[in-house]
């Protein structure tokens, strides 16, 4: 395949311009439905315009506490074998050991997910519509002094061949 030329790039002005997560929604890969090879439609303008699921299946919100959730993305390329793609993490942290975290735990612990947030511009993200997001790590306790996190960490990690891009 031969590689397209550049675009042009317009300079961003910074309006609307403020990090973070907003709000937070996770749904098992299993409940997503592949159509035309997909589990996601893709407008005209490159975004993501549909995502197909199971009847009688939705996303679920995730209650977060202020800015303790990330997700991020980073560039894995090789020269020798011509191969690139994107590792994608999400980082979100759920505070107290409580008998309802450790419930969304179990449920998120040993199966691939999809996760779509909400940035604070109001800009939707998604990762995972592919079945390669799934929990990799976890870490947490009861912490050591006051201001400690009591709590978990839970890192998703995933690939994906694509740049993230707003829905």
């Amino acid at each position: 395949m031969a590689c397209e030329s550049i675009i042009a790039l317009a300079k961003s002005c910074g309006e609307n311009k403020i990090s973070g997560v907003q709000n937070l929604y996770i749904i098992r890969y299993a409940d997503l439905v592949e159509t035309n090879g997909s589990t996601y439609t893709v407008s005209t303008a490159g975004l993501i315009s549909d995502i197909n699921i199971v009847t009688a299946k939705q996303f679920v919100p995730v209650g977060l506490l202020k800015n303790t959730a990330v997700l991020n993305e980073t560039l894995n390329k090789n020269l020798q074998t011509g191969t690139s793609y994107m590792t994608q993490t999400f980082t979100l942290v759920l505070s107290d050991l409580t008998t309802e975290n450790k419930t969304f735990i179990e449920s998120v612990m040993n199966q691939e997910v999809a996760i779509v947030i909400r940035t604070k511009t109001g800009k939707y993200y998604a990762a995972g519509l592919n079945g390669q997001m799934e929990l990799s790590a976890l870490e947490g306790g009861t912490g050591t002094a006051e201001a400690d996190l009591i709590g978990h960490t839970l890192t998703f990690t995933g690939t994906d061949t694509k740049v993230n891009t707003t829905s």
